[in-house]
Order: C-alpha cells, then structure tokens, then sequence
C-alpha cells in the first residue's frame, strides 16, 4: 500500500471529486514509467507462473488457467514494452489483497488444506472467510469499476494517437484481458455468494 500515490490521481477524482483525471493527462497515466509498477508487475507475473503450475497439477479448473494466462500477459506487458503502470499499482497490486488472504483461507480446505486444520481452529476459519469476502467486494467489485472505466478510457484514446503500432497492439490486447477478467470476477462473485450461503445455512 505504499506505493498507492502512484495512483492517487484517481482516488482524489472518485473519493474527493477533484478534476485530477483529465483527458489530457494519458499519456502521463499510460506512458510514464514507475519504478514501484515495475516491481509489482515482476513479483505479480512471477506468481502468475507458479500459480499457474499449481492450478495445472491440482485440476483447478480451466477459468483459473485462463485468469493465469490473461494475468500474466498483462503483468508481462506492463514491464516491456512498459505501458499503464498508473494502473500497474491497483490491478497487479492492490486487487490481489484478497487474493493474499485467499491463499491463508485455502489452509482450512477440508480437500487441498492442512488436515484437521477447520476443525482445530473453526473462528479462526470464519474470521479469515469473512476477511476475504470483504476484500474482495472492495477491491474487485467496488473499486475495480472505477480504475477499470478510466483505463478504458485512457487506452481508446492512446489508440488513437501517433503512438507506435507495437504500443496500439499491446493497449488491445490488454482491452481484450481487462474484459475477460472482469468477467471472471462476475463469476467468482456469484460463486463465493454461494458458498458464502452455504456456510452461514451450517451456521444456523
């Protein structure tokens, strides 16, 4: 979270309602480099990679390879050529909060976690679950709109510059990923109200 003022223009415009994203300013939101966006989009991509190897050998399923590919591809272009590290901060950094406290939840699994774990601790377990769900809400239903319109924005009108066609093919591309992603944060929504009603039905 330290590196948040790298975006900050964008929060002082949604929370404060300050004229701090104006359309002139793409080319500094796409183009300019950040050293704290380049970490992120390292450690992310890395991560992407070694999740990808775990979702392949436990059958998590195709969305989740889908989600690693897609990810990766865009935490790959964020480094080179090196565009959107305005956004870089939110979408490889700040959204995956819920992912870190995912990753502590998925100890408790009764299939994949540490035997015996959900029963020795149940509160804990509750308490983690709850932790995520509201994670989750924030970072990628409430807050992932907001960056998600501006990079849209930003990007329609960066393709139609005098930018090169390497910069305009890599902006589509990441177009085409933001799209899919967000369809599979619908979907992971609609999956964790599911079970989020299954265990307060067990709780009950």
């Amino acid at each position: 979270m330290k590196n948040i003022h790298v975006c900050q223009d964008i929060i002082s415009h949604v929370l404060h309602g300050k004229n701090s994203m104006p359309m002139a300013g793409f080319e500094k939101r796409l183009f300019t480099y950040f050293p704290a966006s380049q970490q992120i989009a390292l450690v992310f991509f890395s991560y992407q990679v070694k999740n990808m190897y775990d979702t392949i050998v436990w059958n998590d399923g195709i969305e989740f390879v889908l989600h690693h590919i897609f990810a990766g591809a865009a935490a790959y272009g964020a480094m080179y050529p090196g565009v959107a590290h305005f956004y870089a901060v939110f979408f490889l950094g700040i959204s995956e909060i819920s992912t870190a406290i995912l990753c502590v939840l998925a100890n408790f699994d009764e299939t994949h976690g540490v035997v015996g774990l959900a029963e020795a601790f149940p509160t804990a377990r509750i308490v983690i679950a709850v932790l995520f769900v509201i994670a989750f809400i924030c970072c990628r239903t409430v807050m992932w709109p907001f960056f998600g319109y501006h990079f849209m924005k930003d990007s329609l009108v960066a393709l139609k510059s005098n930018r090169s066609w390497t910069i305009k093919a890599y902006l589509r591309m990441l177009l085409a990923i933001f799209g899919g992603l967000t369809v599979l944060q619908i979907i992971w929504l609609g999956q964790i109200i599911v079970m989020a009603r299954q265990e307060i039905l067990k709780l009950i």
